[in-house]
């Protein structure tokens, strides 16, 4: 009973001092995974860059997809660049889930030179006595000759007016080169147009648009001058095109789009308009497309309103629609215009899901530990809506869950840490798209300092930011460190209610031994003394 007792006693002592441990320092509880073999893939990656092609060393951008294709959380994922200057924590990636990560990249002459971009992803081995297992990454980068080239064209609103009248000429400029161009001049005589651009990037559009008022012919021959990156000047010219003066001036407006009444079908609609002093007859509206007359014996005569004619047209795929008007004046003119091309179709709509985090420390830098709040904008780009959204910190776990992502304005709302010392944020978005597909969208890590010039931590209450987040200490074990708590908690209570029964029973053998023994002794003394002892009389006689 004794060493019981005492066994007892040894193990109370010891949980209390693994409580005392426990209030003292986060614990973390590791469940070993499983044996793996030493080859681990683990990841599959995709690593792409756009733009492949340069000329010279410039921006690009990189993104790279990491999906985990195990039934296992890949814990400590690293992104770092070749030289190893450059590297970022990823996190943990889940079982069955991917990352998308975008990031902007410089690339050298040393990287174009040899052809590629090369990254590294690491994580930590299954095995925790393992090495870290590495992908070596590498995304094609190809060095191109410099090729200026512009596309050049003019567009006159008619190749005849009225006397006074205005004729309106567009001229556009597209960089279909390789390389930006620079000091660009347009000059056309026909209205002593000059038009300046101090940049076209390589695939941008510009255009000029010049109004003149014409009293007599005239003609329009624009020259388009541009340096290259190389230094050199070079120059286009079109063809002059000649504006005569007419009596007679018709007006023509064509349109095409999809009925309001069926969406297979298409309505176009050519609205003319005689704006001269002569009359126009026998006119006939052709399908210049796909053939055959749309209307004839049209006349339009000087002064009238404006004759609109339509025509109706199944839609299979996609449509191009171009009429042609043909006919003559009272004054013998002949007409023949066609109308621009327009293209219709009935496909359906895209479906796609195009969703942005954006997350920033409130205070940054602050002077001594406390709280800090991070503002959160979900954007959802997209046409559809994104479904199951969850908010997370890579290493503080879930912030909110969202049924749905609308398109349009962000979702906005905020969360709140304690820190108590240089930390780093990483916050991911995991959502499903329209397609059913999950996908992981993150932010660049958030820096927090704690430094003698930072501000004072924000006072800041969950019932103020409507409980968006949940502030945690960083480094903390969370929930398993409150449910380590508890079982040793209620052990404790098991130990001492086990102890203070011993006790009571220790007291009560203890007091039946005191008893016993006491009992013994009384017997001893009566079988050694069978005379019961007489007390001497104190009033005795004294001897005469």
């Amino acid at each position: 009973m004794v060493h019981a007792r005492r066994n007892w006693h040894r193990m109370a002592a010891a949980l209390l001092a693994l409580l005392a441990l426990c209030a003292l320092f986060p614990v973390r509880i590791a469940v070993p995974a499983a044996a793996e073999a030493a080859e681990d893939a683990s990841l599959s990656i995709e690593f792409t860059v756009r733009p492949g092609v340069l000329v010279t060393p410039g921006d690009v951008t990189m993104t790279f997809v990491i999906v985990n294709r195990t039934d296992l959380p890949v814990q400590n994922v690293y992104l770092s660049s070749a030289d190893g200057l450059l590297s970022e924590p990823i996190g943990q990636i889940g079982p069955r889930e991917s990352q998308t990560l975008v990031r902007p990249h410089t690339v050298t002459e040393a990287e174009l030179d040899a052809g590629a971009i090369t990254y590294t992803v690491s994580h930590d081995a299954r095995d925790p006595q393992g090495e870290k297992v590495s992908y070596s990454l590498s995304a094609p980068i190809a060095r191109s000759d410099a090729r200026p080239s512009v596309d050049f064209t003019r567009q006159l609103s008619s190749s005849s007016v009225i006397p006074g009248g205005q004729v309106t000429v567009t001229y556009r400029l597209v960089n279909t080169g390789n390389v930006p161009l620079s000091a660009l001049r347009l000059r056309d005589s026909l209205g002593d147009f000059t038009g300046r651009l101090e940049q076209l990037e390589v695939g941008e559009t510009r255009a000029f648009i010049s109004r003149v008022t014409l009293s007599g012919p005239a003609e329009s021959a624009p020259v388009l001058e541009y340096a290259t990156p190389s230094g050199q000047t070079a120059s286009i010219g079109l063809d002059p095109t000649s504006i005569r003066i007419a009596d007679s001036a018709l007006d023509l407006s064509f349109s095409v789009g999809r009925s309001v009444f069926s969406q297979d079908t298409a309505d176009a609609v050519l609205i003319l308009t005689n704006n001269g002093d002569v009359d126009y007859r026998n006119i006939t509206v052709l399908d210049d497309v796909y053939g055959g007359v749309i209307a004839d014996a049209v006349t339009l005569p000087s002064g009238g309103a404006p004759v609109e004619i339509s025509c109706t047209y199944p839609l299979r795929g996609e449509g191009q629609y171009r009429w042609r008007i043909t006919g003559s004046s009272s004054a013998g003119e002949a007409l023949d215009l066609r109308t621009d091309t327009l293209t219709v179709s009935n496909a359906p709509e895209e479906q796609t899901v195009d969703i942005r985090l954006d997350a920033s420390a409130r205070t940054p830098r602050i002077n001594r530990p406390g709280q800090v709040s991070f503002d959160f904008a979900i954007t959802n780009a997209g046409s559809v809506v994104a479904s199951d959204a969850l908010l997370y910190e890579v290493n503080q776990g879930e912030i909110r869950r969202l049924a749905v992502l609308p398109t349009g304005e962000p979702t906005r709302f905020a969360a709140s840490y304690r820190v108590d010392g240089n930390s780093q944020f990483i916050f991911c978005l995991n959502y499903t798209d329209a397609q059913g597909r999950q996908r992981t969208v993150s932010t660049a890590p958030i820096e927090v300092r704690v430094a003698a010039d930072g501000v004072s931590p924000e006072r800041t209450e969950a019932a103020e930011m409507g409980l968006e987040g949940q502030s945690v200490k960083p480094g903390s074990s969370g929930s398993t460190f409150v449910v380590l708590l508890i079982i040793a908690g209620a052990a404790l209570t098991v130990m001492i209610t086990i102890l203070v029964i011993a006790s009571v029973q220790a007291r009560r053998e203890r007091r039946q031994r005191i008893a016993a023994e006491k009992k013994r002794i009384h017997e001893e003394l009566g079988k050694t003394n069978p005379f019961t002892p007489v007390k001497a009389s104190a009033g005795k006689k004294r001897k005469k």
